[in-house]
């Protein structure tokens, strides 16, 4: 049973009832109805009978669209590729010449999905495929990709700090984050205030470091991106970590953009 027919059946019990007992009042009272509506519903049953007091039929929601066709699908990826530096608005007309017809932002976002949505992305697939096959380098996929690596765990720290935000009555919190590059192994801390040099410190001392020395691993390096924490005007990062930390040969190097070598 349906809501609608459970509806209906409550409906057609109340109209009953109140012919039984006599008394409209006490038929409402007992199925929690007001007067005004049932007076309403037995004029309608009067009228068309018991399918007049069923609820109102409603047609069925039109859904989403059906997709596009794999045909239409691959169509479209194949002009992304054949004419990278065209858009949505073109591959749409172009589809409409051979009488199919998809919207501009329909093309847009196929191309999304397949990481075709910007014209950089389409270019960049077809300098990477053109390397690959042919050995055309262009000025991009000759660039060298950037990777941080490290052959075992304590060998390269990658150290950064982020700004949570000011909360009220507690002021503004910064998290300290540390990660080992070998071992993907990272440790956080949450400060309240100002972040500085020497808090850096402290954190790398107090948390990091007694990891590795239970471990059996030495903290060799550390990577940073050289910012607030790391240029203290009070008191240099390197110069706090110098003869504290590690050894001041390698505690010169903290502060370096990048991998230190």
């Amino acid at each position: 049973m349906t809501l609608e027919d459970s509806i209906h059946s409550q409906r057609l019990r109340v109209v009953r009832d109140a012919e039984q007992l006599g008394n409209v009042s006490e038929a409402c009272r007992r199925h929690g109805m007001s007067r005004t509506v049932f007076y309403r519903l037995r004029t309608r049953f009067e009228q068309y009978g018991p399918d007049g007091v069923h609820p109102k039929r409603r047609q069925a929601r039109r859904g989403r669209p059906p997709a596009i066709a794999v045909q239409t699908e691959r169509r479209v990826i194949a002009f992304a590729l054949a004419w990278p530096t065209c858009g949505p608005q073109w591959y749409s007309d172009q589809l409409a010449r051979d009488g199919v017809p998809v919207a501009p932002v329909t093309v847009w976002r196929l191309l999304r999905r397949q990481q075709l949505g910007t014209r950089a992305a389409r270019l960049a697939v077809l300098e990477h495929t053109s390397a690959r096959t042919v050995g055309v380098l262009t000025e991009r996929t000759a660039k060298a990709v950037r990777h941080v690596e490290a052959a075992e765990p304590g060998e390269l720290l990658s150290l950064d700090t982020f700004y949570v935000g000011k909360l009220k009555g507690v002021g503004k919190v910064w998290q300290i984050t540390g990660c080992d590059v070998a071992s993907s192994f990272a440790w956080a801390r949450v400060i309240v205030g100002e972040v500085t040099a020497a808090a850096v410190l402290d954190f790398l001392q107090t948390v990091v470091r007694p990891v590795y020395r239970r471990a059996g691993w030495r903290l060799q390096r550390l990577l940073t991106d050289n910012g607030l924490p790391q240029k203290s005007r009070r008191q240099s990062f390197s110069e706090l970590t110098t003869g504290q930390l590690i050894s001041p040969r390698i505690a010169k190097r903290f502060h370096r953009r990048g991998i230190t070598r």
